[in-house]
């Protein structure tokens, strides 16, 4: 049984990344998910309490782990 404040989300979706085809569980509240589908806002402004990489999940399926082996990060000076 999974545990979930109600402040936060109403609504539990299940999401496959398309890369890894790995199972992804999201809480979220549906009023904001169906107001970022329809138009209404910025997925970050809709959904501030989602990670980044549950948004980017549900914009691109593609999980964090896949978008960080994707888009490494330069840690090189290049200065």
């Amino acid at each position: 049984m999974v545990a979930m404040n109600q402040d936060v989300a109403d609504t539990v979706l299940a999401v496959r990344c398309g890369v890894c085809s790995a199972n992804h569980v999201i809480f979220i509240k549906m009023h904001d998910y169906i107001e970022w589908k329809n138009g209404a806002g910025f997925i970050q402004d809709l959904m501030p309490y989602l990670s980044d990489s549950e948004r980017e999940l549900l914009i691109s399926k593609t999980c964090g782990d896949c978008f960080d082996r994707m888009f490494p990060v330069d840690n090189s000076d290049s200065l």
